[in-house]
């Protein structure tokens, strides 16, 4: 019986493997990644375009002390940002907002234990790029460890949080 189930397994398994590789070039999702997409491409095929209509987390990491999280701001203006706090982060000195020049951007910053809500004094505009710089941050634990930040933003004329994406954090191990 066992060997009726593995055999069973196998053929269904290399039936999949090869309809998967007997499919029209035309059937398959178009190739996004590497320098040139579209030298990359078979005859008949077209390249995946990516339309962003609401802002998203571009990059996130460690710089010394601080954990940054940059998004990019498409779609609409943004009005507020909340970022939710991960549990094994003790404590930050403070947090800044910066664009893509360097410079401050004036936001009202309030915080509890699980969340800091930054409400920008003038909205956002699409087109843009924002920096979250937590600085003085102090873990629990900080070896390897990963952590999360959940991100929601409000939109101009749009009511209520969207979710942006999750900002991962890798703290690197001090061996």
């Amino acid at each position: 019986m066992k060997g009726l189930v593995f055999t069973g397994a196998s053929a269904l398994l290399v039936a999949i493997a090869a309809s998967g590789l007997a499919s029209p070039a035309s059937a398959r999702p178009g190739i996004t990644s590497g320098p040139s997409p579209s030298s990359m491409l078979m005859a008949g095929e077209t390249s995946m375009t990516f339309n962003f209509t609401a802002p998203f987390i571009t990059s996130s990491g460690v710089r010394g002390t601080a954990h940054f999280i940059r998004l990019a701001v498409v779609g609409m203006s943004l009005n507020d940002l909340m970022i939710s706090i991960p549990s094994q982060m003790e404590e930050y000195n403070a947090i800044r907002v910066i664009n893509q020049n360097g410079q401050d951007v004036p936001a009202k910053i309030s915080k509890d234990k699980n969340r800091v809500a930054i409400v920008f004094d003038q909205p956002v505009a699409q087109g843009t790029y924002l920096e979250v710089l937590f600085t003085g941050v102090q873990m629990r634990r900080s070896d390897g460890d990963t952590l999360f930040y959940g991100v929601t933003a409000e939109r101009t004329g749009i009511r209520g949080e969207i979710p942006v994406g999750t900002a991962r954090v890798q703290i690197p191990s001090r061996s």
